[in-house]
């Protein structure tokens, strides 16, 4: 008496168009056996892509993305703030009408905020009133030079 998946006349599953067809190995005798041959394909641990370049072209697509949505506002920033503001403060992100400005330390926020009472922020506001209707002062580290 055959042993199940023995027969001559039983079809392969993997035989139904899958790359696996193709891949012959040695028969086992035992039906669990053979299942576990015929499934190791499919079931093999992919190696890891070790290479720079997923990073690198994520990082590039994010500078597109920040260069495509803030561009333009931080042109007009460099161009109006004054040179003592731009040397302490960077723009961080544009949502919803609101320019966030980080600084390093609470000094510099003092002074930007003075700068920006003083005209800056009306004149922000004056040159793109479709992109920017309040700006906001953040002190700490500048968000978009994480490396996550």
């Amino acid at each position: 008496m055959a042993k199940r998946g023995e027969n001559k006349g039983e079809r392969s599953r993997t035989s139904r168009g899958h790359p696996a067809a193709d891949v012959k190995s040695p028969q086992p005798t035992d039906s669990r056996l053979a299942w576990m041959e015929r499934t190791r394909v499919y079931r093999a641990i992919r190696e890891r892509d070790m290479s720079l370049e997923t990073p690198v072209a994520m990082f590039e697509r994010q500078c597109a993305e920040r260069q495509r949505a803030i561009g333009d506002v931080i042109d007009l920033w460099n161009s109006i703030a004054p040179a003592a503001v731009r040397t302490s403060a960077s723009i961080t992100s544009l949502a919803q009408g609101t320019l966030t400005i980080s600084v390093a330390s609470s000094s510099a926020s003092f002074e930007l905020s003075r700068v920006l009472r003083d005209g800056l922020e009306r004149a922000l506001i004056d040159r793109m009133p479709t992109r920017i209707r309040r700006v906001k002062v953040r002190v700490g580290a500048d968000d978009s030079s994480d490396a996550r």
